[in-house]
């Protein structure tokens, strides 16, 4: 996930939540104003291959309030549901602190449209993986909200601010696919691909892609 390494933590497992926690508190406890939390449109981003990129713009710009106000209920609570409550405190607010932050670099890169290159117009180095179709990024943006929603656990407010299915198969369609890509493209070890660094510590992976198995299923009315 192109930029989410950025703010990995670094040292043995332990040392490194806990340096992540420390920093995620940090953020939380001086709350930043909207513009100055999530990373800031790179003009990489904006990659210019083939056909238009409006609908994921639109997408970014119309969900930023949404993100917003998920981003208000971070750090996560010590207990969660699903799948979610099998996972540390600690991982859960790696994984949903980084993907709240760079929800713009992981929805740009769900629906990137391109065959050959990534949203900073470097090779694709996992062309192999299906991403989401470009035109249902608003989705895309939804369901990632919902995985990092159950991340945060048993917080007050985030019942109000759950993601629905309506019964478009678009929408299922978005969900499964949104998930299923990051599930692989999540990275969590410098070996796991290299040239890549790691997005998140592996408990934080683990605790994500949990999560993301447990939505594929509710998209797909299995729980």
């Amino acid at each position: 996930i192109v930029s989410l390494a950025s703010h990995r933590a670094k040292g043995p497992l332990p040392s490194r939540a806990k340096e992540a926690d420390s920093a995620l508190a940090h953020s939380v406890l001086s709350p930043p104003a909207m513009d100055d939390f999530f990373k800031p449109t790179s003009a990489q981003y904006h990659f210019d291959g083939p056909g238009s990129r409006e609908p994921l713009d639109r997408a970014v710009a119309d969900s930023k309030p949404a993100w917003w106000a998920l981003a208000q209920l971070l750090p996560c609570a010590a207990e969660a549901q699903g799948a979610a409550a099998g996972h540390d405190r600690i991982f859960r607010d790696e994984a949903a602190f980084k993907l709240m932050e760079n929800f713009e670099a992981v929805l740009r890169d769900v629906c990137n449209p391109s065959p050959t290159h990534n949203i900073i117009g470097s090779p694709l180095k996992q062309p192999e993986l299906r991403r989401c179709p470009m035109v249902a990024a608003g989705y895309a943006s939804q369901c990632l909200r919902e995985v990092c929603r159950r991340l945060l656990g048993n917080k007050p407010g985030a019942e109000e601010i759950r993601e629905g299915l309506s019964g478009d198969p678009d929408q299922v369609v978005a969900w499964i696919a949104t998930c299923s890509y990051l599930m692989c493209r999540i990275q969590d070890h410098r070996d796991h691909m290299p040239g890549r660094n790691p997005d998140m510590a592996y408990g934080a992976a683990f605790a994500a892609r949990a999560v993301l198995q447990e939505v594929i299923h509710h998209a797909l009315g299995l729980c």
